[in-house]
C-alpha cells in the first residue's frame, strides 16, 4: 500500500512534515487496537507525521498514540499541544478558550488555577506528563494550545526555550492564534533570541476561509507553517449527512458541539449540494475536493486529518494520486461562492 505523499518543510525551518498528518484527537476514545490499526495503515501510507494534545480523552490519546508509534519512533515526527487542563471537559476546554473559566468553582473542586495555561509552572509540568504519555525522550514539534491573556508571552518562549535546550522539545508551534499573536510572538522570541514558532495549526475549509483576510499572508511574510484543520467540517463536506435528520453521536460533529455551531447550518449545506455537483462533473468525490483545494493553497504546509478507522485515510490519501489541477481548483471556487 502506498500513495504521493510529500514531504514539506515547515516554514522556515528543517522541520519536515508529511503533507498529511494523522490527527489523534479521537484516541483514547476508539479501541486502542483500532487506533493501533489507524497509525499503521498511516505509516504504510507514507504518513510520518503525527499530532495528538495532551488535554485529548483526558491524556489517553498521548498515551495510545506513543504505544502505536514506539517502534518507529526515530523515523516520525510527533506534535503535540500544552495550555488546556489534562481531564477537563469539552465544555471546559470551550469555556477556557473564551477566558470564562470560573476559578474559585474550579477550585472548590479541587482544580487549581495553575493547572492550565500557559505559565513557566504548567508549561514544565505538562510537558513532562506528556513525556511520560508518549514514551519518548523527546517532541518533535511542541505546540501551544491556544494564546493565554493571563500570561506575558515571553514567559511561555522562555519555557519553551529552556524546554528545547534541554533536549526535550525540538521545534515549537501555536494554535488558534490571531495574526496579531502570531506576529507578537516572534516579535519577542526574536527579541529574546528564543527559539520561534516554526507553525501554527489553524481551522481551514472551503466554507471557512476567515484566515486568508490576514493569517495567511502574515504567516507567508514570515516564513511561519500553516497545518490547516478541520478541512472537511467535520464531515459535512463529504456529503453523507442529511440536514434533515439529527447527525450520529459517533460522528465527528454529532459528539462536538464546536462542529455542529459551526458548520450545521442551511448555508453550509448549499455548498455541499455545490460540492456536489462539480463532483458529479468531473469524477470525483466532495470530499477529495475540498480536500484537494486546501492542498493546492501554496501557503498551506500540511492538513490535519483525523479517521477513526483505517480505510478513512485510505480515502483521504486517494486525492493524493491525483491532485486538483488549476481548473478544477477554480470550478471548486465558484460553486463555494456560488457564482457558477
Amino acid at each position: 500500500m502506498s500513495s504521493r505523499v510529500r514531504y514539506v518543510r515547515v516554514g522556515t525551518s528543517g522541520l519536515k512534515v508529511s503533507e498529511l498528518i494523522l490527527g489523534a484527537a479521537r484516541f483514547g476514545e476508539i479501541d486502542d487496537e483500532v487506533a493501533d490499526r489507524v497509525v499503521g495503515t498511516a505509516l504504510d501510507l507514507g504518513i510520518t507525521s503525527f499530532d495528538t494534545a495532551d488535554a485529548y480523552n483526558g491524556g489517553r490519546s498521548e498515551e495510545v498514540l506513543g504505544k502505536a508509534l514506539r517502534s518507529r519512533r526515530d523515523q516520525v515526527v510527533i506534535a503535540t499541544k500544552v495550555g488546556l487542563r489534562v481531564g477537563d471537559t469539552e465544555v471546559d476546554h470551550a469555556a477556557a478558550f473564551r477566558g470564562g473559566l470560573d476559578h474559585a468553582e474550579r477550585w472548590a473542586r479541587g482544580i487549581a488555577p495553575t493547572e492550565h495555561g500557559l505559565s513557566r509552572k504548567h508549561v514544565l509540568a505538562a510537558l513532562d506528563a506528556s513525556l511520560r504519555r508518549l514514551g519518548t525522550d523527546h517532541i518533535d514539534l511542541y505546540q501551544v494550545h491556544k494564546w493565554d491573556d493571563e500570561t506575558p508571552i515571553e514567559e511561555t518562549l522562555a519555557a519553551l526555550d529552556d524546554a528545547v535546550r534541554a533536549g526535550k522539545v525540538r521545534y515549537v508551534g501555536c494554535s488558534a492564534f490571531a495574526a496579531w499573536q502570531v506576529v507578537r510572538a516572534l516579535w519577542a522570541s526574536d527579541r529574546a533570541g528564543a527559539p520561534p514558532f516554526v507553525s501554527i495549526q489553524a481551522p481551514y475549509n472551503v466554507v471557512n476561509r476567515s484566515i486568508e483576510a490576514d493569517l495567511l499572508p502574515a504567516c507567508a511574510a514570515h516564513g511561519v507553517g500553516v497545518l490547516a484543520f478541520q478541512v472537511l467540517a467535520g464531515g459535512i463536506l463529504t456529503a453523507r449527512f442529511d440536514r434533515a435528520r439529527e447527525p450520529e453521536l459517533s460522528t465527528r460533529v454529532g459528539s462536538r458541539g464546536v462542529y455542529k455551531t459551526r458548520y450545521w447550518n442551511d448555508e453550509v449545506f448549499g455548498v455541499v449540494d455545490r460540492l456536489g455537483d462539480v463532483a458529479h462533473r468531473t469524477g470525483r468525490a466532495s470530499s477529495h475536493l475540498a480536500l484537494g483545494w486546501t492542498l493546492a493553497n501554496p501557503v498551506i504546509t500540511a492538513v490535519l486529518f483525523g479517521a477513526s478507522r483505517p480505510e478513512q485515510l485510505t480515502d483521504v490519501a486517494a486525492v493524493l494520486e491525483k491532485p486538483l489541477d488549476p481548473a478544477e481548483v477554480a470550478e471548486v471556487d465558484t460553486a463555494v461562492r456560488g457564482t457558477g
